[in-house]
């Protein structure tokens, strides 16, 4: 009896032991968990949003005909300005790996009006800029670093109804042009999207509108007096924008 109860302790005993090991050993030959998705950032999209910011302006308004008494034919007067500038932007980009592809439209107001006494005159002559429209349609290159985007960009440019001529002399009661100008912008940025579909910028711009603004004023018996204004204008701003699709894209 006492061999039978012995043996029987040992087969328990033997069992209750590979149990065990089997469960030390299991875990080894579980399924690893799959890794965790990382969420990518996308960039592409239409998007619409507005801005704001400052505009330095840079004028040299050319006396051509030297309307003023004590100018020669040439004389240049240089005028200076700053303001702010508002307005609103749509474009679209496309991305392709790290890099953004997109064509953007800006457009809104340019408070860059200002005079300067006309060089060499003593008559209380007065040229220089009138607050205006401005818009632009550029290009848009960017490297995207997930949810940081930063780019350069650049295009063709107008400003519209810029130039301004006044005088208190006996000949001239004041004139004020208008004129549509053409040049080009350039400039660089970064844009940071701050949810899947609303980003923040802050951007550059360089405004060139070259010898574009010439215009001719007449004294009060029809004597002609040709001016020729080359204008370039700084901006800095900052803005929003809301972009439709474009959902975060996930990478495992």
């Amino acid at each position: 009896m006492n061999k039978k109860i012995a043996l029987a302790a040992a087969a328990v005993s033997v069992l209750f032991t590979t149990a065990a090991v089997a469960a030390d050993m299991a875990p080894r030959y579980a399924k690893a968990p799959p890794p965790a998705a990382i969420a990518i950032y996308n960039w592409t999209g239409f998007y619409v949003g507005v801005h704001g910011g400052g505009a330095w302006a840079h004028s040299n308004v050319t006396d051509v005909d030297a309307y003023a008494a004590a100018a020669l034919p040439g004389t240049v007067t240089t005028v200076n300005t700053s303001g702010f500038l508002a307005g609103g932007q749509v474009g679209y980009n496309w991305q392709a790996n790290q890099y953004v592809f997109g064509i953007e439209a800006d457009g809104g107001w340019m408070d860059i009006g200002g005079t300067a006494p006309l060089t060499g005159t003593g008559s209380g002559t007065r040229v220089g800029l009138r607050s205006g429209s401005y818009g632009d349609i550029t290009g848009r290159l960017g490297l995207a670093f997930n949810s940081a985007l930063l780019y350069v960009k650049g295009g063709w440019a107008f400003l519209d109804d810029a130039s301004q001529f006044s005088t208190v002399s006996g000949s001239f009661s004041g004139r004020t042009t208008h004129s549509f100008n053409n040049g080009y912008v350039i400039g660089a940025g970064i844009e940071y999207g701050f949810t899947p579909n609303w980003s923040a910028k802050v951007e550059y711009l360089h405004f060139n509108f070259g010898n574009t603004l010439d215009y001719t004023v007449f004294n009060a018996v029809g004597t002609p007096f040709r001016f020729n204004q080359n204008l370039t204008v700084e901006t800095a701003k900052v803005g929003v924008n809301y972009r439709f699709g474009g959902p975060l894209v996930a990478r495992y």
